[in-house]
């Protein structure tokens, strides 16, 4: 199933003249910053009614008289804006990476996230190895996810499996 994945994403990233990332062109110690997201107060109130209705995450007066003195976003929309701000990163019209998939996560809430915060990440290519079987290697990626005082809200170390370079092809800088 993965080859066929790799097949298709190749197939679209080649369709579209869109430089391809791969394993081979990463190299620890390589920072990456993603665009910055606001944190949108509707927004932010929706998610968490629809997904995660704690009243620190929905209802002004009892997030006041909570530990956070107002309401705070949910995880799960912390995580949302993390996602908006790795597209800068990873699948952008000047490149993609060649992703297939992410597994051991291990994330941890440092800060509330509160509406108009401007959140931003910043992802650092921490470790690198061949995976088992070919055509495959695993990164293990530290995401910093900053807000605009530069304050930390959230980390999140991924291992993620990327495509190694087909037959040699040359090197697109990330």
């Amino acid at each position: 199933m993965v080859e066929v994945r790799l097949r298709v994403e190749r197939a679209y990233a080649e369709s579209e003249r869109m430089p391809t990332v791969y394993f081979e062109d990463l190299e620890i110690g390589s920072v990456y910053l993603g665009r910055e997201c606001v944190c949108d107060k509707d927004e932010m109130l929706e998610f968490g009614r629809r997904n995660d209705p704690w009243p620190f995450h929905v209802d002004e007066a009892a997030a006041a008289r909570s530990p956070f003195g107002g309401v705070v976003a949910s995880g799960g929309y912390i995580i949302t804006l993390w996602y908006r701000s790795l597209i800068e990163i990873y699948n952008t019209p000047r490149a993609t990476w060649a992703f297939l998939g992410a597994f051991d996560w291990k994330l941890k809430f440092h800060a509330p996230v509160r509406a108009a915060d401007t959140l931003q990440v910043r992802v650092t290519v921490k470790d690198k190895r061949l995976g088992i079987k070919p055509g495959r290697g695993v990164v293990t990626l530290f995401n910093k996810i900053l807000n605009q005082r530069s304050a930390v809200v959230c980390t999140v170390e991924v291992m993620v499996l990327l495509a190694t370079r087909p037959g040699g092809a040359a090197a697109v800088p990330p």
